[in-house]
């Protein structure tokens, strides 16, 4: 009867471990409630934080959450502005497109549960020169900045990295604000 109970437990925790393994091109929901956010990944994200500063100095922290695929980056990052301060979309985006040395290639103003964005999509360049297509979305949610990319080589530009680029982008929710 032992033997039976040991046997029966071992297939339940096999089950169990097999049900919890995600199966290939499967998504799914990362929370962060660190960032206070939710959004849709196709695999569990890698998290880092980067140090910079403004133009007057003042040190900021960069927290981000990446998945990387072949030929494909989501990334989620946040950074907080000081209280009182205008975050200015036009500066980011000139920012954006100086980094990759690239060229604007459309921008709309969206928002998300009444605070405002941007969504842009940029043609540049990667470290080893390679020609990428980013499209990302910038969100300003309480002295708080969220930036959503998605990264691929320019010539991986199908309707399956389209449909991929919306199900990511439209998945982010705020979860909780000050």
């Amino acid at each position: 009867m032992k033997k039976l109970a040991t046997a029966i437990l071992v297939l339940l925790m096999g089950a169990t471990v097999a049900m919890s393994v995600q199966k290939p091109g499967e998504w799914i929901k990362y929370t962060s409630p660190e960032g206070r956010y939710s959004v849709m990944l196709p695999a569990q994200p890698t998290l880092g934080t980067q140090e910079s500063a403004t133009a007057d100095g003042t040190k900021v922290t960069h927290y981000r959450a990446t998945v990387a695929e072949v030929n494909r980056l989501y990334l989620i990052g946040y950074f907080h502005h000081a209280p009182g301060t205008t975050y200015s979309f036009d500066n980011a985006r000139d920012g954006m497109v100086a980094v990759v040395k690239g060229t604007l290639i459309s921008e709309s103003v969206i928002s998300l549960a009444g605070y405002p964005g941007r969504e842009l999509k940029i043609s540049g360049k990667g470290r080893e020169g390679t020609e990428l297509l980013i499209r990302l979305r910038l969100y300003d949610v309480d002295n708080r900045v969220y930036i959503l990319q998605f990264i691929i080589p320019e010539l991986e530009e199908s309707s399956t990295n389209a449909e991929n680029s919306v199900k990511f982008f439209d998945s982010f929710q705020v979860t909780r604000t000050q």
